[in-house]
């Protein structure tokens, strides 16, 4: 079963939207959902979001003024030379033992890991249990990330995946190594090898991650933006 990017199913355009782009964010991946009420208009467009109120916030506006605002994002992503892509294409989910058939299980996991809780624990996973069944999770990396680096156009790239599920030293926490380039360490790898400027400190717009940063969090967050993207 494959779980496409939103970005893919929605034809959003890649950075080639935003002229000149200079500044690339790298997410991890945007689930689409077929139950469309639920699915975000844009990179980090859930309501539930920091990554647009904290631009917001930093041009002292009020935090909502660029939700459900296509134009207004498009116009701030211009004028500040910043551009979006993550880092997986698409979620393939099966079960470790291939001679199980039942899509109510995996339909059911989708909802409830992918779509619901939505935590780098299962993205990044390999293999889980899910109600005493071991289900295989596969990522597949985004090329077109590469090729975007190859343009020369980009010149910073930052990431939101926080520096928990990618450290300081570009040390993913799910390795993956014994697949080589093909794995998330080995991604990574391909990407830092383009020799464009790679900020080591994330900080996670999620809610989830706003929520348990403590009460300094979004200061943080908010600097982290003003000086990535605004201020640059």
């Amino acid at each position: 079963m494959i779980i496409q990017h939103l970005a893919i199913e929605n034809g959003w355009e890649g950075p080639e939207i935003v002229e000149n782009p200079k500044t690339l964010i790298l997410g991890s991946f945007n689930p689409f959902n077929t139950n469309i009420n639920r699915n975000a208009d844009y990179y980090y467009g859930r309501s539930t979001n920091h990554f647009w109120k904290s631009i917001a916030r930093n041009l002292n506006l009020h935090e909502d003024y660029f939700c459900n605002n296509w134009d207004r994002k498009l116009e701030i992503m211009n004028k500040y030379q910043f551009c979006f892509q993550d880092i997986i294409d698409s979620i393939e989910i099966d079960f470790v033992d291939n001679q199980i058939d039942n899509d109510v299980i995996l339909n059911n996991f989708m909802s409830a890991k992918i779509f619901k809780e939505f935590s780098d624990q299962v993205l990044f996973t390999s293999t889980t249990t899910y109600k005493g069944f071991k289900i295989r999770v596969k990522r597949n990396y985004n090329e077109n990330v590469i090729q975007t680096l190859r343009t020369g156009s980009i010149k910073n790239i930052i990431h939101t995946m926080g520096n928990t599920t990618i450290n300081q030293n570009f040390r993913t926490n799910w390795l993956e190594n014994g697949l080589g380039g093909l794995g998330f360490q080995g991604y990574i790898n391909r990407i830092l090898n383009q020799g464009v400027n790679f900020n080591p400190i994330s900080y996670s717009p999620s809610g989830r991650a706003v929520k348990g940063g403590g009460e300094n969090y979004i200061n943080f967050l908010d600097n982290w933006t003003n000086t990535n993207l605004i201020l640059r």
